[in-house]
């Protein structure tokens, strides 16, 4: 992208809105996270597109218009997010503050599992199981039961005969407010273990072993 101006992430929602994307921003960013990383053979950027309006393109005037959202959506996502497969560059969840209120309480529960779902669902695919890493499938287990809690909180939450005063709403927000960190610490630790290895196994392809740091 020498001498052009990247795509920022107001183009990027733009353009998904355009076209109806059914999957939210944040979950996107999610996905494209754990398809960057999956183990599963046959995983490309076009496959993880696709699958943002559940496995086929939206329609187009043109072809220049698929090429178009190809290239802002991997320009604006996707190239962005493969520098955090190292330690020192993690990947983040969408920054979001919690109002203390049900409606924003149950917004960020809401943005919170989806961005949970995203990521399994592109470390995934259209696999019901993977051959991960023991300490990714720990990780892995952790987020499930992480995303568990937060549709409970969400049920909780649209159930309108449950009443609850502001401080109950405000030990609600701040107790999932305080997950954020969890997730993104094994989110990270899914991240790693799939990242070294798809090298290990690729090192091992080639011939050689890889210089241990």
């Amino acid at each position: 992208m020498s001498g052009q101006k990247r795509h920022s992430t107001a183009n990027v929602i733009a353009l998904l809105n355009r076209y109806q994307c059914p999957t939210p921003f944040h979950a996107v960013r999610a996905r494209f996270m754990g398809s960057i990383v999956s183990p599963a053979q046959g995983r490309s950027p076009v496959h993880a597109v696709q699958e943002l309006w559940s496995g086929k393109f939206p329609p187009f005037d043109s072809i220049d218009d698929l090429n178009d959202l190809l290239q802002v959506l991997m320009d604006g996502v996707w190239n962005r997010l493969t520098v955090h497969q190292t330690a020192r560059k993690p990947f983040k969840l969408t920054r979001l503050q919690v109002k203390q209120t049900r409606d924003g309480i149950h917004h960020y529960a809401l943005v919170r599992k989806q961005e949970i779902e995203g990521f399994m669902d592109g470390l995934f695919g259209p696999h019901d199981e993977l051959d991960l890493p023991e300490s990714a499938r720990d990780a892995v287990d952790a987020l499930g039961q992480i995303r568990a809690m937060l549709e409970g909180v969400i049920n909780l939450l649209e159930d309108v005969g449950i009443p609850a005063s502001h401080g109950d709403l405000t030990g609600l927000a701040d107790n999932i407010q305080a997950l954020e960190a969890i997730l993104e610490q094994e989110m990270n630790a899914v991240i790693l273990s799939c990242t070294r290895a798809r090298r290990q196994q690729l090192a091992e392809t080639r011939g050689y072993r890889p210089t241990v740091h």
